[in-house]
This record gives structure tokens, C-alpha cells and sequence, in this order.
């Protein structure tokens, strides 16, 4: 049966121990390319909010752009029949309006269509 005076001796050797056991393996340098990739991603999405904010031809045309483009899907979606299903609906007019969730239900095509000279 192990004693009491070895077995505190055993573990104040191992606590004296502990700072050392690190060193005993290399460290491994952190990667910079997330930092690298984040920051790009964050200049990206900072040039994109500003030039959608500073410049109300190119967000009329992006809107035009998103508009036109939901149409095309609502489209195909009703010509496979899926759209009566997901309660999408062309012939309703409010069905179809309340379905943009995405704020363009109130453009109008004057707006995705204007011409670059009116600004």
C-alpha cells in the first residue's frame, strides 16, 4: 500500500512538471489566410452596400435586375404546376404582390426601365 508521504511527493513532482510539458511538442503558427479572406469579404460587401447606397441608378437597375428575375422563376415555377402549390399565383395580382418578400412588390417597371440620362 502506498504511503501518504510518497504518494505527495509523486504528486508535487508531477504539478512541478506540468509547466515543461508544453514545451515538449512544437507549436504551430496560426494560418493568416481567414484573416486575409475575412477582411477581403468584409471590403467586398462595404463596396457593394456603398455603391447600392450612394448610387440610385445602379440600385433602381439591381432592383430592376432582382424584380425581373423573380418574375422568370414565378414563371417557371407555374408552368411545372409547382406554383399553385406554394400559393404563388400570377392571375391573383395580391397573391403575387404579397408573395415578394423582398420589398419590390410596390416598383413599378417605369423605375427598372428608366433611362441613364433622368439622373
Amino acid at each position: 500500500m502506498p504511503r501518504l508521504k510518497d504518494t505527495t511527493k509523486l504528486f508535487n513532482t508531477v504539478l512541478r512538471a506540468l509547466p515543461v510539458i508544453p514545451m515538449l511538442w512544437p507549436r504551430k503558427k496560426a494560418s493568416v489566410a481567414p484573416y486575409i479572406l475575412g477582411a477581403m469579404g468584409i471590403a467586398i460587401a462595404g463596396g457593394i452596400t456603398a455603391v447600392m447606397f450612394f448610387s440610385p441608378r445602379t440600385r433602381n437597375r439591381t432592383l430592376g435586375i432582382a424584380k425581373d428575375s423573380y418574375g422568370k422563376v414565378l414563371g417557371q415555377l407555374e408552368q411545372l404546376g409547382i406554383g399553385e402549390r406554394l400559393g404563388l399565383s400570377s392571375g391573383d395580382r395580391s397573391a403575387t404582390a404579397a408573395a415578394h418578400s423582398n420589398g419590390l412588390a410596390g416598383e413599378t417597371d417605369a423605375v427598372s426601365h428608366a433611362s441613364p440620362t433622368t439622373y
